[in-house]
């Protein structure tokens, strides 16, 4: 899958600007450049305050997130996720290099199996509040709907959220299969 098709897909909402990070996963066989792609792709969405960086790699895989740098930041500083982090670990001090360094280090700690895998990671993928506690403190139990994350409280939000979601996804990756590049779709005045 090209790095373009495969980043329209998987991170169109934060692509969009309606949700602020989005992580994904790639095989590295799929295609042995994906680590000069991204660099290249980043000159060029860099302008646009996109950002795509690794949050953990294997031999076999790279974990991505992907973030529209400004909405991350204004996410992460709003008080209640502040504190959320906070209480994780995270420095009362806000700095997006430190958070995401500290969260490359625990995301490389659970896929190394070495640690479980962050659970805040939904504080960075705009998550609401309710539900990221909701994982963190009941995993499964009462859970009352699954889609782009677990839900834990106002299901019909939530579902209204998943369908702009998808939206958003097939509309760029029809874009994308028509031709536009993410450059086009993105970068454009």
């Amino acid at each position: 899958m090209r790095i373009e098709h495969f980043l329209g897909y998987y991170c169109a909402p934060a692509l969009a600007g309606i949700k602020p990070a989005n992580i994904a996963t790639y095989n590295k066989s799929k295609n042995p450049n994906i680590l000069s792609e991204v660099k290249e792709l980043n000159n060029i969405l860099n302008r646009k305050d996109i950002y795509i960086e690794t949050l953990c790699e294997c031999e076999e895989r790279i974990l991505i997130i992907l973030s529209r740098r400004k909405n991350l930041c204004e996410y992460l500083t709003t008080p209640q996720i502040r504190s959320l982090l906070v209480k994780h670990g995270y420095p009362n001090q806000f700095s997006l290099s430190e958070y995401l360094k500290l969260l490359r280090a625990r995301t490389m700690s659970g896929c190394d199996r070495t640690a479980e895998f962050p659970h805040e990671i939904g504080a960075f993928l705009g998550y609401p509040i309710h539900d990221i506690y909701g994982f963190i403190n009941h995993r499964d139990e009462k859970c009352l709907l699954t889609g782009e994350w677990k839900v834990y409280a106002d299901a019909d939000n939530a579902k209204k959220m998943f369908g702009r979601y998808t939206a958003c996804r097939k509309a760029v990756v029809k874009r994308i299969n028509e031709g536009k590049t993410l450059e086009e779709l993105f970068c454009t005045a």
